[in-house]
């Protein structure tokens, strides 16, 4: 762009395409969430229906998918990014059962039933498997999205449900794979098979290697600055560069975003790092959402309701079978199979990339041609749709089960992480200087509660090693301050020297507990 261009370029009429696309989205997006919201309806359904009014099936108003997919798929990165951050390499040690005994049972049987199913009606065994390798995928995105807004990540559940999904996230490396091999043009076999199998395994034994090695040495590096815009753009790089290796090595993007979420949830600043986040993965993750409803065409659907209606029960009546069977196999109870069967009852956005691959091949899902993929697309995102109401239903039924037989130890409903730490009447200390240190002697000299937020290395390592209870992150954000229990705390104090600093504070703290006293001493 030249000098002589350069005002032409912001002249009336000269707004580029991508920008009006990108308003109606966003716009679209918000407007029909609000809408949901109103109706008392998760923000996801908002989403989806957005992506089917504006899609080039209905209103046109985007006509670019390769851009929404794009922005979509960095939504998918930064949703899975944010949700391995809540674990720990030791939580996911607890659930290695899970991961591959229950992943191999559940993604075994729907193959197999799926298959077994269209032989009955005639369909060719070959297209069988591909269909039900399409069936035994579940959305990952929509259901740990759900897990996460309702603080049960780490519910028994919800941790069923996260070992069979990073199974079915490792499968897809083996079905990409068996695609052209079903279609008999060709492939390397089993060769090519334990080649990218190799090379999954390898880098993740990599990341898991850099997760306790490495990456705390690194983020206490990037801490130290006290900088939030240099620690925000280390854990996107951090993120976005885990995930493009692991793609490299087959491995897909969104499990390579969740291993780097592993990797920041090994430091003691993964509460930070969370908060940073959280912000830009709502952003791009509804994009995701509507992306999916774009892909909705809604004549094909009215006019072929009875074959989608019973494709969709077909589905119901797999995916609740083999899941519930495998989850039961492991030694679950059944409510916990309950929830987690209805939990996964969908079918996921990985399917989409499966299918395109088959389509490419002259594969088609059910032998049906073109037809096929319209009523898989269809079957998919009206599962994704009602994806919420089952999972409420879910809950509601192993609650009610557990009512009747009157089972004793519950598990635990809420993620570690997400849920506050348990404190009561409390004084949250927002910074840990000076001043911090003589009220901290007069609070612990006088047995009243308390806890300390810094962003200082410096000043949380001094507190950690004089056995005090902090956590590292930024004050200004909900997240952090619900962390600390700000619902049940008595007072705020604030000794921060910067009042810009001590203003965000307050008043995100205000809008969080209106009635709990804020003390601020600054300059």
């Amino acid at each position: 762009m030249t000098v002589e261009t350069f005002p032409v370029f912001f002249a009336a009429g000269a707004i580029p395409q991508y920008m009006t696309e990108a308003v109606a989205l966003i716009v679209a997006a918000a407007a029909i969430a609000y809408i949901c919201f109103r109706l008392k309806l998760v923000p996801i359904v908002g989403f989806l229906v957005a992506g089917v009014l504006i899609g080039p099936n209905a209103l046109g108003l985007v006509k670019d998918q390769a851009l929404v997919d794009a922005t979509a798929e960095i939504g998918v990165i930064l949703l899975l990014f944010t949700i391995g951050i809540e674990f720990s390499l030791e939580k996911l040690a607890r659930i290695q059962r899970l991961i591959f005994g229950g992943g191999i049972l559940q993604v075994g049987l729907s193959i197999a039933l799926t298959a077994a199913v269209l032989l009955f009606f005639g369909v060719d065994w070959k297209t069988g498997v591909f269909t039900g390798m399409l069936v035994a995928l579940s959305s990952t995105a929509i259901v740990l999205k759900l897990l996460a807004d309702k603080s049960e990540t780490n519910s028994e559940p919800g941790q069923v449900g996260l070992g069979l999904l990073i199974f079915q996230d490792l499968a897809i490396v083996v079905m990409v794979l068996l695609v052209p091999v079903l279609a008999g043009t060709g492939g390397d076999g089993a060769a090519g098979l334990g080649f990218a199998l190799a090379k999954a395994v390898g880098i993740i034994l990599l990341v898991l290697v850099v997760a306790r090695r490495i990456m705390p040495k690194i983020l206490e590096m990037v801490a130290k600055t006290c900088s939030p815009e240099l620690f925000l753009l280390s854990i996107v790089a951090i993120c976005f560069g885990t995930a493009y290796l692991t793609s490299l090595a087959g491995v897909s993007l969104s499990l390579g975003a969740f291993l780097a979420g592993l990797m920041v949830s090994e430091s003691s600043y993964s509460h930070h790092a969370l908060s940073e986040t959280l912000p830009l993965q709502i952003l791009f993750s509804a994009t995701f959402f509507v992306s999916v409803g774009m892909l909705l065409d809604v004549s094909y659907l009215m006019n072929n309701l009875p074959i989608i209606f019973a494709a969709i029960a077909v589905v119901l009546t797999i995916k609740i079978i083999t899941t519930g069977l495998s989850v039961r196999a492991l030694g679950y109870k059944t409510p916990v199979a309950a929830a987690s069967a209805l939990m996964l009852a969908q079918i996921g956005e990985f399917s989409f990339v499966l299918e395109r691959a088959g389509r490419e091949v002259g594969l088609f899902p059910l032998g049906m041609g073109t037809a096929g993929s319209q009523t898989f697309i269809a079957t998919t995102v009206v599962l994704m749709v009602f994806t919420p109401l089952l999972m409420n239903f879910g809950s509601g039924l192993s609650a009610k089960i557990v009512r009747k037989r009157a089972i004793a130890g519950m598990p635990e409903s809420a993620a570690e992480m997400a849920e506050p730490l348990g404190l009561e009447d409390h004084v949250i200390v927002a910074g840990y200087g000076k001043a911090a240190h003589w009220l901290v002697r007069v609070l612990a000299g006088s047995g009243i509660p308390y806890v300390i937020t810094t962003l200082s290395p410096d000043s949380a390592n001094e507190a950690e090693n004089a056995g005090l209870p902090v956590v590292r992150g930024d004050a200004t954000k909900p997240f952090l301050l619900n962390h600390v229990g700000i619902d049940n705390a008595k007072m705020l104090v604030i000794p921060d020297d910067d009042p810009g600093t001590a203003h965000r504070i307050t008043a995100v703290a205000r809008s969080l507990n209106p009635t709990m006293r804020i003390v601020v001493r600054t300059r």
